[in-house]
C-alpha cells in the first residue's frame, strides 16, 4: 500500500500554516522546520550535487540539512558586508542552488538576484546594471561569459563558486535575522526578455508565498507523490512550486530546464507523479519517439508559464499506457509577475478540443478583462487580461515609468490580448506586442499557431509573426517537422492556409521550414523570440529572392 512520505504535512497542518500571516518568503526553511514533524528526513532531491560546508557533495537533503547550508551562505555574505535591502547576483549552473542562496540572502534582509543559467552576456549585464548588486557569485563559465564587462558594473566583490564551492559552515546568529514586513522586497527574478529589455521583477515577503500557500490549501496531495521541476531552477514558477514542496513537505526532484529527451530520461529514472514544465519542454517531449510506459509514473503534467498548444497536450498524454488511469494536463496561466497561476483548464484526452482556452481563474488572484481607459470589457470582447491579488509583483526594481504602465485600474497587465466567454472561460489570443495587423483584419498569432499544430499533420512546433512587404503586414509561419520528414513546405503552406481560413483567420503569406535553432531562436525560458523574427522577415521581398527555394513557401500575390 503507498503511503505518505513523513515529511508531507497534514490537511490541517498545511491549513495552519497557510493561515499563519508571519510566514514568508524572509523565514521560509525556519517556519518550515517549525511546522514539520520530521524535519531530518531527506525530501529534497537535487539533480545536480550540491557542496555541503563539510567538502561533502550530496543530491538529497532534509529541512535541517539545508538550513544548515543556507545558515552558513547567510553568515559568508555577512562577512562580505552584504548588508539589508543590499542585492546580490547569483548565477551559475541550473540547480537548486538558486532557492539555496534566495533563502540564504533573504533571511539577513537582503534581496537576491537570480540570473538565468543560460541567460547571455547582454541580458546578465542588463540585469546587474538595473539592480546594482553589491556583489556577484557565479561560476568560471558565467564569469567568462561576463569577461571584461564585469569590471564596469559596480560590484564591490566577485566570487567565483568553484573556490567557494560551500562556505565554512556557521549558525546564523538569532539577531542576524531580520524582521520582515510584508512588502519587504526579498528576491528580483527577471522577464524572459523575449518582447525587449529583462525587466528585474521584485517579489516581496508576502507575495512570494500567497502562490504556496494557497497551494497548500487548494491541493490535495497523494500517497506516494513525487514532484519534478523540470524548468529553469531560477524562474518565477520553479522558484514558487519549491517554496510550496518546502512549506508542505512534499518530495521533489530539482531537474532544471533540459531538452524533451533529458526530461523523458529524467521520468523514467525517477518516476515522478507530477512533471512540471515549459511549453517548450512539453512541445520537444510530443515529438520525440518513447518507450513504451516512459511516462507511465506521471500522473499530472503541469505548466505555469505561457499556455501549451493543444497538440502537444494530446500527445503527451496519449503516451501513458491505456490500461492506466488517465493522465491530466493542467495548464496555468502565470508569468514572473502573477507570482503563480492566475487561470487554470485541466485537459485530459476526453476535453473537447477548446483552441486557446485558458480556463477559469482558481482564486488567487482576481481575473478580469479591460479595456484601454480600464473599463471592463463585455463577453467575447477582446481586450487586455489583468489580475490583482496578493501574489502580483509590486512592479520592477528601479523602474517606476515600466512598472505603472504594465498597471491599469488596480490590475496588473501580464500583455496578452483575451477575452471572457459566457460561461466565465478566458481565452488568450495574443501578447499585445505579437498581433499581426493585416489588410483583411487582425491575425492573432497564437491562435493561428493553434490551428496550424492541430489541422497540420507534420508540423512539431510554429511560430506565427509580422512580416513586411513594402507597406503591408504578412503573417509568415515558422514550423519545425521531425527529423526524417520529408516535408514540403508548398504542401504545409497550402494545409495550413485551408485550415485558417476555415476558421476565419488571415491566410499565411509565407512559410518556412526551420532547420537549426537560428531559424526558430527561443529565449532563455524556452519562449520562441518572435522580435528577432520579426526583424528577420521585416523586408520579405529581399529575404525570398535569397530563401532556399526547398525550404520556403510564398502564397500566391505575396511576392513582388
Amino acid at each position: 500500500m503507498t503511503t505518505f512520505a513523513p515529511t508531507v504535512l497534514t490537511p490541517e497542518q498545511r491549513a495552519a500554516l497557510a493561515a499563519d500571516t508571519g510566514v514568508g518568503g524572509g523565514n521560509l526553511l525556519r517556519s518550515a522546520i517549525a511546522a514539520n514533524a520530521h524535519p531530518d528526513v531527506p525530501f529534497i532531491h537535487s539533480s545536480r550535487p550540491i557542496t555541503t560546508s563539510a567538502g561533502e557533495v550530496k543530491h538529497d537533503f532534509s529541512l535541517v540539512e539545508f538550513d544548515a547550508l543556507a545558515q552558513s551562505w547567510s553568515a559568508w555574505y555577512l562577512e562580505q558586508g552584504v548588508q539589508t535591502r543590499d542585492r546580490v547576483a547569483v548565477w551559475f549552473e541550473d540547480s537548486v542552488s538558486y532557492s539555496l542562496h534566495f533563502y540564504a540572502l533573504a533571511q539577513i534582509g537582503a534581496v537576491a538576484l537570480l540570473v538565468n543559467s543560460n541567460a547571455s552576456q547582454a541580458i546578465a549585464t542588463s540585469l546587474i546594471e538595473q539592480t546594482t548588486p553589491v556583489g556577484l557569485y557565479a561560476d568560471r563559465a558565467r564569469l567568462d561569459i561576463l569577461g571584461d564587462t564585469a569590471q564596469d558594473l559596480g560590484l564591490a566583490w566577485v566570487q567565483a563558486a568553484e573556490e567557494l564551492p560551500a562556505p565554512p559552515a556557521a549558525k546564523l546568529p538569532e539577531a542576524a535575522y531580520w524582521n520582515h514586513h510584508d512588502d519587504d522586497p526579498v528576491v528580483i527574478l527577471h522577464s524572459s526578455g523575449t518582447t525587449g529589455r529583462p525587466k528585474p521583477t521584485i517579489h516581496t515577503h508576502k507575495s512570494i508565498v500567497s502562490g504556496p500557500k494557497f497551494r497548500l490549501v487548494d491541493h490535495t496531495e497523494q500517497p506516494g507523490a513525487l514532484m519534478m521541476t523540470a524548468l529553469p531552477q531560477s524562474h518565477l514558477g520553479c522558484v514558487a512550486y519549491t517554496v510550496y514542496a518546502v512549506l508542505g513537505g512534499t518530495p521533489f526532484v530539482a531537474l532544471g530546464d533540459h531538452s524533451g529527451q533529458v526530461l523523458a530520461a529524467s521520468v523514467e529514472k525517477y518516476r515522478p507523479t507530477s512533471v512540471m514544465s515549459f511549453a517548450h519542454g512539453y512541445a520537444e517531449l510530443a515529438n520525440i519517439e518513447l518507450a513504451d510506459g516512459a511516462l507511465d509514473s506521471v500522473a499530472a503534467w503541469v505548466s505555469i508559464g505561457d499556455a501549451v498548444h493543444q497538440s502537444h497536450i494530446t500527445k503527451v498524454l496519449s503516451a501513458r499506457s491505456k490500461d492506466l488511469a488517465p493522465a491530466s494536463f493542467l495548464d496555468r496561466l502565470g508569468t514572473t509577475e502573477l507570482g503563480w497561476g492566475v487561470l487554470l483548464k485541466a485537459r485530459t484526452l476526453d476535453t473537447e478540443r477548446n483552441d486557446r482556452c485558458a480556463g477559469k481563474p482558481v482564486g488567487v488572484a482576481d481575473v478580469a478583462i479591460l479595456r484601454k481607459d480600464g473599463s471592463h470589457a463585455d463577453d467575447n470582447e477582446v481586450g487586455f487580461l489583468g489580475a490583482k491579488g496578493p501574489a502580483i509583483t509590486p512592479g520592477y526594481w528601479a523602474d517606476s515609468d515600466t512598472t505603472y504602465r504594465y498597471k491599469l485600474a488596480g490590475y496588473w497587465l501580464p500583455g496578452d490580448m483575451a477575452y471572457r466567454d459566457s460561461n466565465g472561460d478566458f481565452f488568450l489570443v495574443d501578447r499585445a506586442a505579437d498581433a499581426i495587423e493585416t489588410e483583411n483584419g487582425t491575425g492573432y498569432s497564437v491562435f493561428m499557431e493553434e490551428v496550424v499544430l492541430n489541422d497540420v499533420p507534420d508540423t512539431g512546433d510554429v511560430a506565427v509573426i509580422a512580416g513586411r512587404r513594402g507597406g503591408t503586414t504578412v503573417p509568415v509561419a515558422v514550423v519545425t517537422v521531425a527529423q526524417g520528414t520529408d516535408a514540403d513546405p508548398e504542401k504545409l503552406l497550402l494545409q495550413a492556409n485551408a485550415a485558417l481560413q476555415a476558421a476565419g483567420h488571415p491566410l499565411i503569406g509565407v512559410l518556412e521550414i526551420a532547420h537549426d535553432e537560428a531559424d526558430f531562436p527561443v529565449g532563455v525560458t524556452g519562449k520562441v523570440l518572435k522580435r528577432q523574427l520579426r526583424e528577420k522577415y521585416g523586408d520579405l521581398d529581399a529575404y525570398i529572392r535569397d530563401a532556399d527555394g526547398a525550404s520556403v513557401a510564398v502564397a500566391a500575390g505575396t511576392s513582388a
